[in-house]
């Protein structure tokens, strides 16, 4: 029995290499086949199709938009505005009476060596740098001031020459009465 269940009919002997033959056959007779100019076919009518498609949508914008009518121009050619009249403008002179003078805080600092050393660096930067001493809640703080200044452009470029060192200056404006 065990003869038998292993063995292979023969109609599958001759079967199965005719159809491996037959198919092996089929493949290279669709490689000897010239690829047909179908793609092309398929890309030109899809673009004819969105050329009609973006002409319809073209036209139907237009057919939706309607041009608003400005009307503002022909009543503006037909008014006349009244200005009325207003005196020449006179500037009022300054109080010559107070006049300002303005200093730069380059720094605060609780060691006085560190407010040296400040004040020392500006002044070889070509600054007038001075130190001041302050009591504040009972602890000494040692400020660095740069000026004073009688012309706020002088003090704008002191302020640019500090801000190119790092240095966030406080300005202060300070009145004096002659």
């Amino acid at each position: 029995m065990s003869d038998s269940a292993s063995r292979i009919p023969k109609w599958v002997w001759v079967t199965t290499p005719t159809l491996a033959v037959a198919f092996i056959g089929f493949i290279l007779y669709l490689a000897t086949i010239p690829a047909g100019d179908e793609l092309e076919a398929v890309k030109g009518d899809a673009k004819k199709a969105l050329k009609l498609g973006v002409e319809k949508a073209k036209e139907e914008a237009a057919k939706e938009v309607a041009k608003p009518s400005y009307e503002f121009y022909q009543l503006l050619e037909n008014q006349t505005v009244e200005v009325p009249k207003v005196d020449v403008y006179k500037s009022t002179p300054k109080d010559a009476e107070v006049s300002y003078t303005y200093r730069l805080q380059a720094g605060s600092f609780r060691s006085a060596d560190d407010a040296e050393r400040l004040r020392a660096s500006l002044l070889l930067e070509g600054l007038n740098a001075y130190r001041q001493e302050s009591t504040v809640n009972g602890s000494t703080w040692h400020r660095v001031f740069v000026g004073p200044f009688t012309d706020r452009s002088k003090m704008n470029k002191a302020q640019d020459l500090l801000v190119s060192r790092n240095i966030s200056p406080l300005a202060l404006k300070e009145p004096v009465k002659k």
